[in-house]
């Protein structure tokens, strides 16, 4: 029988919504790299902060500088628990590190908002994100407090001074080969879109734009770097086009049929000062980079993917000129790097087209001294090839882009790479960007080095 007040109806919807009372806490933390990520499960209540403290208690001891706390799975938050975050947020600033937030959901981002915390702390999209910031503050802290100490190489074209960074391995991400570049055979079905935020660190043939008409029979050389893309139309106009995104939402991709990407975080950074007023060629790098490599790293098997935020006294450049697509491709059947086409094709400088710039450099380079066969062979022939604009024999198979900016002081001892690239995107006058030639010179860089273990088929790929 139904009574006057409706309580069959409300037993009929509890039956269907059951109501919920409790919510299991649970929270774990593991290490990562002279970082603790705290990861929280459930409603961070008086109840759960407890927990919480317990697990921060327990696993930031005197030497870790950085907290990351992983809230994606948090979706209550109370004062309690942002009590928590300011004890552990003072002690890490104490060490020369920092507390940072990471996947925050949004009920959680407006309480801190409304106490007047949120820009307390650094707040990140992902974890790994958060992970790879932390890691950059304790390299300023090991820089700043242990310079003196840092391990030192001195080499013919200069020193090197090392600072750790990640364990984890390093990939090279490959898309496309670079025969459908040099065989002018790219088809608009061969072109990609990539989000800014997959290709930090790249370089390749792309373009920009919202219509294939827009890019298609223009693309050009392109890097991407500190999530900027830079590219050189083949326009005829002969001046480079940039995009410097502050979100990624992904409705502007990257265009490219092409692209060779350095996956992971950089695994050691390197501060490098030219003994030579002039600079050392970027071949010379290279080499004494192989060299060193061989000797101090057992993961090192002939390949490095390197980044650089380097001071320039003389740069050599190269672009094509034309869109390596099918409908434009040399009327005689060659290749665009065959003699009879390469005048038309390319541009190189004989002079320095760039002296006393600051740049913004990505590359890859194989050790031909080396033993190669660590890796698949396809793949180090989908990105390496003999640059006709390189008149000396070549000593190593080199790939570099750069993208130069008007001079900017060099910073005497820096080893947060992403900032001090973040620092020339913000602050420089951007000049120019161009494929560089392994004769280029360079007097300082702050250089992330990535030990490549293998290379796999970009994902973003057809």
């Amino acid at each position: 029988m139904n009574d006057s007040n409706g309580s069959d109806t409300m037993n009929t919807a509890s039956a269907s919504s059951p109501v919920r009372t409790q919510t299991a806490f649970s929270v774990a933390a593991n290490r990562n790299d002279g970082c603790v990520v705290v990861i929280p499960s459930g409603r961070l209540d008086a109840f759960g902060a407890r927990q919480f403290q317990a697990c921060l208690d327990e696993h930031v001891v005197e030497d870790v500088r950085c907290v990351v706390v992983d809230m994606a799975d948090v979706h209550y938050l109370s004062s309690a628990a942002i009590r928590a975050l300011v004890v552990y947020f003072k002690q890490c600033q104490q060490r020369g590190g920092a507390l940072a937030l990471a996947a925050l959901q949004p009920y959680c981002r407006e309480v801190l908002d409304v106490a007047g915390m949120l820009d307390r702390f650094m707040v990140f999209d992902s974890a790994t994100a958060a992970v790879g910031a932390c890691r950059a503050l304790i390299r300023e802290h090991v820089m700043n407090t242990h310079w003196d100490e840092l391990e030192a190489h001195k080499t013919p074209c200069g020193t090197f001074k090392f600072i750790p960074g990640s364990p984890d391995a390093c990939a090279i991400h490959v898309l496309g080969h670079v025969n459908e570049v040099l065989d002018a055979s790219v088809n608009a079905q061969a072109i990609s879109s990539k989000r800014f935020s997959e290709t930090e660190y790249s370089i390749g043939l792309g373009g920009l734009g919202n219509e294939v008409d827009d890019y298609y029979g223009i693309m050009g050389e392109m890097i991407t770097i500190g999530g900027t893309m830079v590219w050189l139309p083949t326009d005829g106009h002969d001046t480079p086009d940039f995009l410097i995104p502050k979100t990624d939402r992904g409705q502007v991709t990257i265009r490219t049929a092409y692209n060779v990407a350095i996956a992971g975080h950089f695994n050691e950074y390197v501060y490098f000062e030219s003994d030579e007023p002039g600079g050392a060629r970027v071949d010379d790098i290279y080499q004494a980079l192989f060299s060193l490599s061989r000797q101090r790293r057992e993961d090192y098997h002939g390949v490095l993917g390197l980044a650089f935020r380097a001071q320039m006294n003389a740069v050599y450049g190269s672009g094509i000129t034309h869109s390596p697509v099918r409908e434009l491709a040399p009327k005689d059947g060659g290749r665009i790097i065959d003699p009879a086409n390469v005048k038309d094709w390319f541009e190189f400088d004989s002079a320095p087209r760039h002296e006393r710039v600051t740049a913004l450099l990505c590359g890859v380079g194989a050790d031909m001294n080396g033993d190669l066969s660590f890796y698949d062979e396809k793949y180090l022939g989908a990105v390496f090839y003999l640059n006709p604009g390189n008149k000396d024999k070549p000593r190593a198979l080199l790939h570099n882009h750069g993208v130069f900016f008007s001079e900017l002081p060099m910073p005497s001892r820096a080893a947060n790479l992403e900032k001090e690239i973040q620092h020339v995107l913000d602050d420089g006058d951007f000049v120019d960007m161009r494929h560089l030639l392994d004769s280029s010179t360079i007097t300082s860089a702050i250089i992330g080095i990535s030990y490549i273990q293998r290379f796999i088929k970009d994902p973003a790929g057809h």
